[in-house]
């Protein structure tokens, strides 16, 4: 069977719960782009604002050379090439305003049909369909796309459609393009390229060097002018950003309840890179040392990432929300809703009430820096059941035999099948694609 006639089977195959995530999914990016059509938003589309006439003024690399009342351009260099693009959308009468939360909302229906993509050969068809679902009704993601208005949920997808190439379809060039974007918009990515950058590896030198060039292209194009041309602004407001003022997340939100002992200082200066190191390289030695567990790996990175930032904005709470999904449907249900609602409630106080028009944030009130305990404490439960998926002592021979799977490359695969049937065995698969990803089917049950 062709590949194109084995996508054409599989999409057949699976049209049915495709539909039904959009059915949930579209209705809600209505609601998103209503909030986006008809309100102002927050603090941040203020300076998308500012940012996107700094483009139109200075463009999209000599934007940093620039000064803005009340903020600085930290974005990395492919948000000047889009904010060149929403520019030109502006010029038609489409404000800004709605362009930035359009393609937020739409990145959104994107990310749950990419999740269900990798849960389909993983878990039941019922949880992948019941996970995408979730996703795409999330209320994080209603209040963050549809009303916020930043471009988090962009590079959320781009993060996970990254794994999804490079695992299930074997397109690491692709991949490398795509996490390439993904930090190309925010720099949260880096810490999963290590991780993916090994599965490549494990899978056979030809994969890593497709990886590799998709990414350095991409970044080199991308990255490359701002880095030439405004080095020094790139590293210290994009590279080298911390966050602003207190964290009220988290681990510094307990150093702050304990009077702010020495240790939070260290914590928001050097440890910081310490806490990077270790969300990129824990994940990448699991992966060294079992390639099946790469889209545990990939999710583990995101999520510890978030659970010991030093920094903390609302839209922050987008970055691991779909990796969450390739752990526990369960644990990450509770983590969506948790934290939507307690991102309704303060976008109602930061709105001055209902209706939502335009919030003005301010610092979390203390009832409110309680009930963010639990999505967090949420979220270190997730990464602690992640951290025994991908470093469980004990593996079974279903998954040994998955780990040596992923690491197979693909022509490998298909020469196998190929002689099987010219030898006149059945291949007990009904096409290349399902025998791509059966081996993954045990890494995360």
């Amino acid at each position: 069977m062709t590949g194109l006639a084995a996508r054409v089977t599989d999409w057949a195959g699976f049209r049915r719960p495709r539909l039904v995530i959009l059915s949930f999914a579209v209705p809600i990016l209505i609601l998103k782009l209503i909030f986006a059509a008809t309100t102002y938003g927050t603090n941040d589309i203020f300076h998308w604002g500012d940012f996107s006439q700094g483009v139109r003024s200075a463009g999209p690399v000599g934007i940093y050379g620039l000064t803005f009342a009340g903020s600085f351009y930290n974005h990395p260099p492919l948000i000047g090439y889009f904010l060149w693009l929403v520019n030109g959308i502006g010029d038609l009468g489409i404000p800004y305003r709605f362009t930035i939360r359009a393609v937020a909302s739409l990145a959104d229906v994107a990310s749950a049909l990419v999740l269900f993509e990798l849960l389909r050969s993983r878990r039941s068809l019922a949880v992948a369909t019941t996970a995408a679902v979730l996703l795409a009704i999330s209320p994080v993601l209603v209040v963050i796309s549809g009303f916020h208005g930043n471009t988090d949920p962009v590079f959320a997808l781009l993060t996970l459609l990254s794994a999804y190439l490079l695992v299930d379809r074997r397109n690491p060039a692709v991949s490398g393009i795509a996490i390439a974007l993904a930090v190309g918009i925010k720099i949260i990515p880096f810490v999963v390229i290590p991780a993916l950058l090994i599965y490549a590896v494990r899978q056979s030198r030809r994969s890593a060097a497709g990886f590799i060039a998709g990414f350095a292209v991409t970044f080199a194009v991308t990255w490359g002018p701002a880095l030439f041309g405004q080095f020094r602004a790139v590293r210290l407001d994009v590279i080298g950003y911390g966050g602003l003022g207190y964290s009220w997340w988290g681990v510094m939100q307990f150093g702050h309840w304990l009077g702010d002992p020495a240790w939070v200082a260290v914590v928001a200066g050097p440890g910081r890179t310490v806490l990077v190191g270790i969300c990129a390289l824990v994940p990448a030695v699991a992966v060294w040392r079992r390639p099946g567990v790469i889209l545990p790996a990939v999710a583990w990175s995101l999520i510890v990432f978030l659970a010991l930032a030093t920094a903390f904005g609302t839209q922050y709470l987008v970055w691991p929300l779909a990796a969450c999904y390739l752990i526990s449907v369960s644990l990450a249900t509770v983590y969506s809703f948790s934290a939507g609602l307690i991102l309704v409630d303060i976008y109602t106080r930061w709105s001055g009430g209902l209706p939502w028009y335009r919030a003005s944030a301010s610092e979390f009130t203390g009832a409110e820096k309680l009930l963010l305990l639990v999505p967090w404490t949420t979220l270190v439960l997730i990464a602690v059941q992640a951290s025994r998926v991908i470093f469980e002592r004990k593996v079974s021979s279903a998954a040994r035999r998955a780990d040596r799977r992923a690491a197979t490359p693909k022509a490998t695969v298909r020469s196998v099948a190929a002689a099987a049937q010219r030898s006149g065995r059945t291949v007990p698969v009904a096409s290349d694609e399902v025998l791509e990803r059966k081996p993954h089917a045990a890494q995360d049950e």
